[in-house]
């Protein structure tokens, strides 16, 4: 994970900084039949090289660490038959994560985009992190969430929203082998009311988020990338946000 020691008032963006999943070590497989862009099989696993990203976009020394994901199971969630994918982390930390895929979509829950610092409503809401059929859509329309006091700066008020779209399609090597792939972009807009004691006019701050994510015919995830980005605030002056990168490094689908 991205490790981010930056003033109170950036804690709103660190949900940002989820990976979405990664796994444990085999030869990677290739199954017959029609291409996916997300297996579901039980016992699939992945592994991914994850580094943080300086300004530029280059790697940052030091900062490598593993994810391993793999398939555990299903589960009918709110009408969809969710693929549970459990996720262990270089530090020993496991998360569950719920995924589905219907009609070239790839959904997964409101949840996943939770937490202590973004109470979002509705967890339980699927929605589209990657659509095939499309070239654009709404992940989450404008969403206000509490406000809530930031000792020594003032009081926040966020608005969040998540835009999808499709990018580019390209070919991802993955241990020495080129795999179609097609890249989305999830782009998170964040918007803020920032109201400081004895400042008669609240700080309206605005500023995105870019996550890109490239599936891979019959592999699912082969690579992720968050943005690096920069906050100018008022008053308080400018923050430099580290990005991140995974890469798949070995995979086994069943």
């Amino acid at each position: 994970m991205n490790k981010i020691h930056k003033p109170a008032v950036l804690t709103l963006i660190l949900f940002l900084t989820f990976f979405f999943f990664s796994c444990e070590k085999d030869s990677p497989s290739q199954p017959s039949g029609p291409k996916t862009y997300f297996p579901t099989t039980l016992g699939s696993y992945w592994i991914y090289l994850n580094y943080d990203l300086d300004s530029l976009g280059i790697k940052i020394p030091n900062t490598e660490n593993y994810d391993t994901s793999k398939i555990i199971g299903s589960k009918n969630i709110n009408g969809k038959m969710a693929t549970v994918i459990e996720t262990r982390n270089s530090e020993g930390n496991i998360d569950t994560s719920y995924f589905a895929y219907e009609n070239n979509k790839i959904y997964t829950l409101l949840s996943f985009f939770q937490n202590e610092f973004i109470p979002v409503g509705n967890s339980n809401q699927w929605v589209i992190v990657a659509d095939f059929n499309s070239t654009s859509w709404s992940i989450l329309s404008d969403t206000t969430l509490p406000s809530f006091d930031v000792p020594g700066i003032g009081t926040m008020t966020p608005t969040i929203s998540i835009q999808g779209k499709k990018g580019n399609s390209t070919n991802i090597v993955v241990k020495g082998k080129a795999i179609p792939s097609q890249e989305f972009l999830n782009t998170f807009v964040m918007k803020i009311k920032l109201q400081i004691p004895n400042v008669p006019l609240p700080i309206n701050l605005s500023f995105n988020v870019v996550l890109h994510l490239w599936f891979g015919e019959n592999v699912g995830l082969v690579q992720r990338q968050l943005d690096p980005f920069k906050i100018e605030i008022p008053l308080i002056g400018g923050e430099q946000m580290d990005g991140n990168k995974s890469e798949l490094i070995d995979y086994s689908i069943k």
